[in-house]
Parts: structure tokens; C-alpha cells; sequence
């Protein structure tokens, strides 16, 4: 009850801000008619706010501080606040092909967003107006260009200012979330800052239509972005779906895959591959059992220890998945990694006894982390390690079994994994993974 309090108290103060620079600016606006302007400056914040560009659920990118940039150069601070405001108020969402307006959800929801954004704006543009005075020199086709710079680091700093205060109010966890968000919302703002000056700079010397002009073709590249990430993410639902078939098959295996990719992105970001080779890599993990299917379930649930025949089916599973995944043009690369990621570093694994540096990269780090996920698991043959001794076996197999290198990456990150599945399983234990719960 106590933190909902302060939530409210919290949230209200910053609604009561936003709405009274709100007010100032309407009695600004009073007193100095720019309906047009206004106008055109709303609606262009409304659309830049609505075509967001969704990565995951906290992570987007937004023209919207374009807008923004483009208002507090050129209006009052009041004003440019409003600009905003109504922008955030407005927005329209598009969820599973539908769109709609936000005024479907909590107005209170609403007010506080847009307020956040309108106090960050009001900051800023006091912000320019005071720098632009201090050096009226550095000026950039009538704007001083040292102002817009100081004013966009100073909205940023404001911006995730009340952010963070509001995480603190709702207790440590989110802070923690928050600052993992941090960078990615930086980086937002500071590449929306160049559009958003040359938007000013073109209403300045040619008016709204050149201003469109500029934003027909942001508008046109997002959607094929859109379009873009649409499509990946399409990719990845039918890459889990396949997943889910096999722990749909061994229930004692139900989570492994999705644990396994975590791991091993963790552990090739550690390595520091290059992005493209970590979604691979992801892709791979998440496919490294799909051969598993085409072996006999009577093997798969068999309570006791396999006869010699059972395993040499079983060890099939990895060119059995080579070939479920080999015709799919996307997935070829990905193909060869799930054949190989039961290699041995030293040439005793399968199935083609591939040893140190022809052993795939990929298949490397695959194959310490689908190991240590094994060994940390309940199998209806046996229980789990503890994750010391799992990590104790792993570095004993250090060049014999797994590769040097991923093993030295795996040390360096299998603290970080533990904690956070037993954060992200707090509530819901992992099973089969009897110390990380």
C-alpha cells in the first residue's frame, strides 16, 4: 500500500507539471495566434509518435524526438511542450494488425506519459534558448548548433532523470531494468536529433511542405524496417515453434533449447562475435535437438541406462536435424552447426570426429552451454548436478572435450546466467534445474 502511495504521488506530481506548462503555453498561444503552425507541429508529432518501430517489449525506436527537437528550436518553450503533449496524448497504437487511439486506454496513463515528455521538452528548450546566448556565434542556417546539442543532452538527462526516480519509487528490481535500458533509449534520442534540426531548418527557409518532403521518406524507411523486423521475428516464431515441438516430445527436456540459446548468446557476446554471428548462433541453439524428433520416443523417455544400440540411435540426432534443416535456404549455415555441435575439441566426438579448429565456432559455444544446461537438469535417467560441480566438469573437459576459449567465456558469464533465470523464475520455478531455482 505503502509504495502504491508514493507511485501515485509520484506520477501525479509529474501529471500536475506537465499539465500546468500545458496551461502556459495556451495562454502564450492566446496571446500570440499561431493556429497553423501549431497545427502542423501537433499532427507531425502525432504521426512520428504513432509509427514506432517495435524491437522487444521496452525497446523501440521512435521519430517522435525529431519533433521534439524541431519544436524547441523553434517555438517557446511552453509551446513546444504542448507540441509534444498532445503528440504523446494522441498517438495511435497498432496491435496485432488493428490500429487504435490511446485514448482507449487510462487517461491518467496518458496524462503522465505525455507529461513526462512535454517536462523533458520545457527543460530543453530553456535549455537552447540560454545556450544560444552564451555562444550566438556557432550558428548552423539561423540555429545555434552548440544550443540544440547542449538542449538534446539535457533532455536526455531529464528524460531518464524521472524515469529512474519513478523506477525507485517501484522498488530495486525495476531500477535494475531500467538501467539495462538506459543506453538503448540514448542512442534513440541522439540519432532523432539531426532529423529533428533539419526539419527545423527546413521550416525556417521553405515551410511545412518541405518539411513533409523530409518526412515522406522517414516514413517510407520505417515501414520497410518495419517489414524487416516483422519478418525476423516471424522467422523466430517458426524457430521456436519447431522447438516446442521436441519439448512436446520429452517433457523432461521442456525449456532446454530456449536455456541453451540463452546461454550460449551470453557466451558469445563475452567472446565478442559480431552481432550477425550471436543471431545465428541463437538460431543454431535453438534448433541443436530438432533431430531428436526423428528418434524412437522408447529411447527418448527410457527410465534406465541406453544399451550400445540405443546410443548410436541416439547419436544420430545430430545429422538427422542436419537434414530436417539443410533444404531450408535461411537455414543451410545453421544446418551444419546442429551437426556439429557434439564434436570434441580433441576429435573424439560425432558424428565426424571433426577435432580443434574445425570444430564450427558456433558449434563450440553450443556445446558448453547445451552441457552445462544437461548437467543441471533433472532427466528421468538421473537428477541434476549442482551448477559448481557442472562448472567443475566443464573446465575438467577444457581442451579435451570443449573448446579453451569458450570455456574461459563460459567461466566469465555462467554467474550472470544463474542469477538470471533465478530472477526470471522467482515465482515459477525452472524444472529440471535444481540450484538455479
Amino acid at each position: 500500500m505503502k509504495q502504491t502511495t508514493k507511485l501515485n504521488l509520484c506520477t501525479g506530481f509529474y501529471s500536475f507539471l506537465g499539465l500546468l506548462i500545458c496551461a502556459v503555453g495556451f495562454i502564450n498561444i492566446i496571446e500570440n495566434p499561431i493556429e497553423s503552425q501549431l497545427m502542423f507541429f501537433v499532427f507531425l508529432s502525432i504521426v512520428a509518435e504513432s509509427l514506432i518501430i517495435q524491437f522487444s517489449e521496452d525497446q523501440y525506436i521512435s521519430a517522435g524526438f525529431a519533433v521534439s527537437v524541431a519544436s524547441f528550436v523553434i517555438f517557446d518553450p511552453s509551446t513546444a511542450a504542448l507540441i509534444v503533449f498532445f503528440g504523446n496524448l494522441l498517438k495511435i497504437y497498432c496491435e496485432e494488425g488493428f490500429w487504435f487511439f490511446r485514448l482507449r486506454t487510462s487517461l491518467y496513463k496518458r496524462i503522465y506519459i505525455a507529461s513526462i515528455h512535454a517536462i523533458g521538452t520545457y527543460i530543453a528548450a530553456w535549455t537552447y534558448q540560454y545556450s544560444a546566448g552564451q555562444y550566438p556565434s556557432a550558428l548552423l542556417h539561423g540555429f545555434n548548433l552548440i544550443g540544440i546539442l547542449t538542449a538534446v543532452c539535457v533532455y536526455i538527462g531529464v528524460h531518464l532523470l524521472l524515469l529512474f526516480n519513478l523506477h525507485r519509487v517501484l522498488g530495486p528490481n525495476t531500477v535494475k531494468n531500467l538501467l539495462k535500458e538506459l543506453k538503448w533509449v540514448a542512442y534513440n534520442l541522439i540519432a532523432m536529433s539531426p532529423i529533428g534540426m533539419i526539419m527545423a531548418i527546413a521550416f525556417e527557409k521553405s515551410g511545412w511542405f518541405m518539411v513533409t518532403l523530409i518526412l515522406g521518406p522517414l516514413i517510407m524507411a520505417r515501414y520497410s524496417f518495419k517489414l524487416y523486423i516483422d519478418m525476423k521475428q516471424q522467422y523466430f516464431d517458426t524457430i521456436k515453434t519447431l522447438s516446442n515441438a521436441l519439448d512436446a516430445k520429452d517433457n523432461y527436456t521442456n525449456g532446454h533449447s530456449m536455456r541453451v540459446a540463452e546461454f550460449s548468446v551470453l557466451i558469445a557476446t563475452k567472446m565478442q562475435m559480431l552481432p550477425n554471428q550471436i543471431e545465428v548462433i541463437k538460431t543454431a541453439a535453438v534448433l541443436h535437438d530438432i533431430g531428436k524428433i526423428g528418434i524412437s520416443d522408447a529411447i527418448i523417455n527410457k527410465p534406465g541406462r541406453l544399451e550400445m544400440n540405443e546410443i548410436y540411435e541416439i547419436r544420430r540426432h545430430p545429422e538427422i536435424g542436419e537434414q530436417i534443416l539443410k533444404d531450408v535456404k535461411a537455414l543451410k549455415k545453421i544446418a551444419k552447426i546442429v551437426k556439429h555441435h557434439h564434436e570434441r575439441y580433441d576429435g573424439n566426438g560425432y558424428p565426424d570426429s571433426l577435432m580443434g579448429e574445425e570444430i564450427p565456432w558456433e558449434s563450440a559455444v553450443i556445446s558448453v552451454a547445451d552441457a552445462f544446461d544437461a548437467m543441471t537438469s533433472n532427466r528421468i535417467y538421473r537428477l541434476a548436478m549442482t551448477e559448481d560441480r557442472a562448472i567443475e566438469a566443464i573446465r575438467i573437459e577444457k581442451g579435451l572435450q570443449f573448446h579453451p576459449e569458450v570455456v574461459e567465456a563460459f567461466e566469465a558469464c555462467v554467474d550472470e546466467f544463474i542469477a538470471r533465470f533465478a530472477e526470471k523464475h522467482e515465482d515459477e520455478p525452472l524444472e529440471g534445474c535444481e540450484e538455479i531455482c
